[in-house]
């Protein structure tokens, strides 16, 4: 039994008989020497027989002497051609570990000798196989290590792509080694980056950590709002540190902040805006007290115009922070009689019509048609393009909101008014949040409306949320025409929720009654 020892370890225990190669040769050689020599002793101690003359002594002992050396030179020629053996058959055994060797440099780790320890040369090659075993069974287990880590950072790439917020890993030598997606489009590219006071926030080496963003990342100072490209950026630099709670990189998040600056100093302007409205309308009311002669009516159309315009404001500050939330909306949806829907509309804002002098008319040239709908959203969206006409028509105007028919599944309303009409140069933005043209009268006197350039924009919003598009058709000093389309629906079998109030179908009544000979209706 013999113990394969490597580098004081036991590799394996050899059961295998060994036979040294000492004994292998040296035994027979030693054995046919010995062998050899007693033959020869006998042969030439031999005692000739009595009776025998003395030529014969000779001649026999000569024959003697030369059978020994026949047997000498016999013994020598065959200790010659077995040395040759062993020594050819040795050195194929070695070339047999030369070739393994060679194999094993050149790649091939699946190359084995084969040999069992039964002799130095046998225990070589055991030896070496059992090595490149460990070296193999070791080059397994990384292969299928990368393999994992590989999988690893796959699933950490997608994770990070998925993310909304730009993200930017560095190492502690500021190389960029990982930037998803969303931080090219915020940053253009790595050479952007670093170019930008951005790579400035990653240099920073501190020994205070801020509060864990997540298990082994720890924020580096506050947000910070940087500007790059034109857009705003907020900034939180996070150090990565390793079990060992030795930093090994920096990961900077990155946000898309301009809308919400935007929006904020947009709520700015609009608080701005309604503190003058509330206070503007003081003064005037006194000077007009003063001069009318019938300071009574003045100051009651002054209180009837701006209190509409205060109350449209306050909407629309409600609504600037408010998104349209699809599921609420799904879940408020009624079916909608389309020319009810549009006599309450009308209805709604004939007092501030008859406040600028202007007509609305309704005309149902399609009855009978259903729309689903979220009454209250639908009232304000078809209400601010309404409310929109009225400002900018002069005196004397007239507004027609017009219920014009169907056409694959899809209600048509229009809202037609004569006003200024918008410039061609201002017609494509007139649905961008916060955009106020500049109307003119065909005279050139610029109208100043109250209003923050949201409303068009909210009103389109909720229409695309019930499944709509609305767009606009405008000739300068002529007028402008809102085009509506809603998908319609049909009328359910079950008592449908009331849409409109007890007064506001009695006034609708009361306005149809004795008109059903004409398609067009005055909703004065």
């Amino acid at each position: 039994m013999e113990c394969l020892i490597m580098d004081g370890t036991v590799l394996s225990v050899q059961t295998t008989p060994f036979f040294s190669w000492r004994w292998r040769v040296l035994l027979p050689l030693f054995t046919v020497m010995l062998v050899a020599a007693m033959v020869g002793i006998y042969l030439l101690a031999g005692v000739p027989e009595a009776g025998v003359s003395t030529g014969a002594r000779s001649f026999a002992l000569e024959a003697r002497v030369q059978l020994v050396r026949l047997l000498f030179a016999s013994m020598a020629g065959a200790i010659i051609i077995v040395v040759f053996l062993a020594v050819n058959w040795l050195l194929s055994r070695v070339n047999a570990i030369t070739r393994v060797v060679e194999a094993l440099a050149a790649g091939q780790g699946h190359t084995r000798t084969g040999m069992k320890p039964t002799d130095e040369i046998g225990r070589l090659g055991a030896a070496l196989d059992y090595y490149a075993d460990r070296v193999q069974e070791r080059h397994d287990a990384l292969r299928a290590s990368l393999r994992r880590q590989r999988r690893e950072t796959e699933h950490l790439t997608a994770v990070l792509e998925a993310l909304p917020d730009g993200i930017v890993v560095q190492d502690l030598d500021g190389r960029v080694m990982m930037m998803n997606d969303k931080a090219r489009a915020l940053l253009g590219s790595q050479k952007a980056f670093h170019t930008s006071d951005l790579n400035t926030l990653t240099a920073t080496v501190t020994d205070i950590l801020g509060p864990a963003l997540a298990p082994g990342l720890y924020a580096l100072g506050d947000p910070k709002c940087v500007e790059c490209d034109g857009r705003m950026l907020s900034a939180q630099a996070a150090a990565v540190m390793s079990l060992a709670n030795q930093r090994v990189g920096t990961v900077l998040v990155l946000r898309d902040i301009t809308e919400d600056i935007r929006r904020e100093r947009a709520r700015d302007a609009l608080i701005d805006k309604l503190t003058a409205e509330v206070q503007s309308p003081i003064s005037e009311l006194g000077r007009l007290a003063a001069n009318e002669r019938r300071p009574l009516a003045a100051f009651a159309r002054e209180i009837t115009r701006h209190a509409v315009a205060l109350q449209k404001l306050l909407v629309e500050m409600r609504e600037l922070t408010a998104d349209i939330d699809t599921r609420a909306l799904s879940q408020g949806q009624h079916p909608l009689p389309l020319e009810n829907f549009a006599w309450a509309v009308a209805n709604e804002w004939r007092k501030v019509a008859q406040a600028a002098n202007i007509t609305i008319n309704v005309r149902i040239a399609h009855r009978g048609m259903y729309v689903l709908g979220d009454e209250r959203r639908l009232r304000w969206a078809v209400g601010n393009i309404v409310d929109n006409a009225i400002k900018y028509s002069p005196p004397g105007g007239s507004i027609t909101i017009e219920v014009s028919g169907e056409k694959g599944g899809n209600a048509f309303m229009r809202v037609i008014d004569t006003g200024v009409g918008i410039a061609p140069d201002e017609l494509p933005h007139v649905f961008t949040r916060f955009f106020r043209g500049n109307p003119v009268t065909e005279g050139g006197r610029a109208i100043h409306a109250p209003g923050t350039g949201q409303g068009l924009t909210i009103a389109r919003q909720i229409i695309e949320a019930h499944g709509g598009r609305v767009y606009i058709k405008s000739q300068q000093f002529e007028g402008t025409t809102v085009f509506i389309i809603l998908p319609l629906t049909a009328p359910v079998s079950m008592e449908v929720p009331r849409l409109f109030n007890e007064a506001t179908i009695r006034e609708t009544e009361k306005l149809t009654s004795g008109r059903e000979a004409s398609p067009t209706r005055n909703a004065n």
